[in-house]
């Protein structure tokens, strides 16, 4: 009989969030698919978390990061995962008791890689607008509207195979690194162009608290909007994409700003 297929959880944190925490160890603690193991990759060594762990009925273990950065947290976490499917959760997000349990049924019907979708039930709101109604393979220009929390990827589609190189977050993208944010789509886009596309699921969900919309977007989130689409497009569809996207934010006065941050950036592979 095949066995079932284990799912690692992959949480890097700085250890701060302790309410939190205890938030999401009780809704995996509750999960009825129980073939899991959680991994923490703690940016900077907290005593007290080794005791609230003890505490839960899980698989759980720690991994020591030295340095910052949550895309370097992250791979140091998929170095050390054993899973067959992997997951990113924060730790101030939390699940219903049968997500996992829909995850691996998706799975099994074929799917590489798949998104839930992001809700806040203290708000009532989700994440962003819904403008997909039905579960679907998500297009490239969709994947920019996926968070990390709404991931789960076979793990063998990330290892170096006949369909090109390893996949791993790229660490100049992300909180800690020099562009603070749009690391989760690229991660999703080096997946597309490998040949594994992202299944939405609009009806399963994982909770987390939705900022209001005036605070979504900081200044170093709008300057990072240009080397983030640089690297997920060629230099021209890059460029068209900025101007759009400014001129749709009404962030004009960052503008000459986020074309010099487009035009210097290089990828790992052009510098």
């Amino acid at each position: 009989m095949k066995s079932l297929p284990k799912i690692s959880v992959i949480i890097a944190t700085l250890g701060d969030r302790v309410t939190e925490l205890k938030r999401l160890l009780e809704t995996l603690e509750n999960q009825t698919y129980t073939h899991f193991e959680v991994l923490f990759v703690l940016q900077q060594e907290q005593d007290v978390w080794s005791n609230i762990l003890e505490g839960y009925n899980l698989n759980t273990r720690v991994v020591m990061m030295s340095g910052r950065g949550l895309s370097k947290a992250r791979n140091l976490g998929l170095a050390h995962a054993t899973g067959d499917i992997v997951t990113f959760s924060d730790d101030d997000c939390w699940y219903e008791p049968e997500t996992f349990a829909h995850v691996v049924a998706s799975m099994q019907t074929g799917k590489d890689v798949i998104s839930l979708n992001m809700y806040d039930p203290n708000r009532q709101k989700f994440g962003r607008d819904q403008h997909i109604q039905a579960p679907k393979f998500l297009t490239k220009r969709e994947l920019l509207s996926r968070s990390s929390i709404e991931i789960f990827v076979k793990r063998s589609c990330l290892d170096k195979n006949e369909a090109g190189p390893a996949i791993l977050f790229d660490e100049a993208f992300g909180l800690g690194a020099s562009h603070i944010s749009g690391e989760e789509n690229i991660f999703l886009v080096d997946l597309f162009q490998k040949g594994y596309r992202t299944y939405f699921h609009p009806e399963y969900l994982v909770y987390h608290a939705v900022q209001a919309r005036i605070t979504r977007l900081t200044r170093a989130q709008i300057l990072s909007k240009g080397p983030l689409f640089r690297r997920m497009y060629n230099t021209p569809t890059a460029f068209v994409l900025v101007t759009l996207f400014y001129v749709k934010k009404k962030q004009r006065n960052l503008f000459w700003e986020v074309l010099k941050a487009t035009w210097t950036y290089r990828s790992r592979g052009e510098q």
